[in-house]
């Protein structure tokens, strides 16, 4: 392949790429922290009250709540481990370990589903009947309020720094409100003389569950097989087209890691440019690519010239980039690709 220039983004030039935005890593710290108390707080409630009453299902609610606090402990290593700088064997920093960390997450509430399972099998079994009393569905309603107020808060924060992690967590205390939701139900069978009422809902809880840990870990794992799940190549090669000076674009590839984006694209230029003015085009369309990603995206552009082969159709895209480019506004694709191209 003939190099005629090739820009790289700022942030990541240097020993800055990979770098964890300011503060970001410290935020999401302090965030999984209080949640952590908060959920020992929700966990001892349910699992101390379900001792002494009897409630399998409560139990289960609270073995739940007891894994969430242990998810909070495993994101808080998981984060601070995310946020080391790039080194030697880990050149684009360590952010993949975020999402190992919401991995984790949703292996811990696959386990708490065998458990939970067990607990239903045993007392439907054993034929016991749980005590239900005006406190119990006190406790409940009160660590239900409290779950659904860390879930909300917890997917704001998932959304503003863009935490795989903080998103994986809120969808497992996110699982506690509805699982809280089907004990209550449990309880008002049981007190309503519907026997089995609570080791039936506990099953209910477990199905909850393994739902929850399954988008958990199908979520983690577009991350680690870098699937670009969060931007739309076809808008991000229209404003890329656009660009001053970008006559066509392929080979555009994006995957995320550590809440931001990582996106490479070929793009041909005038072949009698010089390499200032080059240079130039990649600038705009690496500004282009950040105005349509986000701020922190890094990036790199690869200029080619604008003759075959380097005009050849995306190896993913095919003709259809042409139809993109054609319909950009301000696109400067002139050519068709020819016999030699493909």
């Amino acid at each position: 392949m003939s190099r005629v220039g090739e820009q790289i983004s700022p942030q990541v030039a240097g020993a800055d790429a990979g770098q964890e935005p300011a503060g970001r890593g410290k935020q999401i710290r302090r965030i999984l922290s209080l949640v952590l108390a908060l959920n020992l707080v929700v966990a001892v409630a349910k699992l101390g009250y379900g001792f002494i009453s009897g409630s399998v299902a409560m139990s289960a609610d609270g073995f739940h709540s007891l894994l969430d606090a242990f998810a909070n402990v495993v994101g808080i290593v998981g984060i601070a481990v995310a946020t080391r700088p790039p080194d030697r064997e880990h050149h684009f920093g360590h952010g993949r370990y975020e999402t190992l960390a919401s991995m984790a997450i949703g292996a811990l509430m696959a386990v708490g589903v065998f458990e939970i399972v067990q607990s239903a099998v045993s007392r439907w079994q054993a034929g016991d009947a749980p005590e239900v009393t005006r406190l119990s569905f006190g406790v409940m309603l009160g660590t239900m309020a409290v779950n659904a107020g860390v879930t909300i808060w917890e997917r704001r924060a998932a959304r503003s720094l863009r935490s795989d992690l903080l998103e994986a967590d809120s969808r497992h205390t996110g699982s506690d409100v509805l699982v809280s939701a089907a004990v209550i139900l449990g309880l008002l069978g049981e007190r309503l003389g519907l026997k089995g009422a609570d080791a039936a809902v506990s099953l209910i809880v477990a199905a909850m569950v393994a739902w929850a840990a399954w988008g958990i870990l199908r979520e983690a794992s577009l991350v680690l097989t870098d699937a670009a799940t969060d931007v739309d190549p076809r808008t991000l090669l229209s404003a890329i087209v656009a660009a001053p000076g970008a006559i066509t674009a392929h080979n555009l590839r994006i995957r995320s890691s550590g809440g931001r984006n990582w996106v490479e694209v070929h793009v041909t230029v005038d072949p009698d440019l010089t390499v200032k003015h080059a240079h130039e085009v990649a600038t705009g369309v690496e500004d282009a690519i950040r105005h349509e990603v986000g701020p922190d995206t890094q990036v790199i552009v690869h200029v080619e010239p604008a003759e075959p082969p380097h005009t050849r159709p995306d190896p993913i895209f095919g003709h259809e980039i042409e139809l993109i480019m054609d319909k950009a506004p301000g696109s400067q694709h002139t050519q068709r690709p020819g016999k030699g191209d493909t």
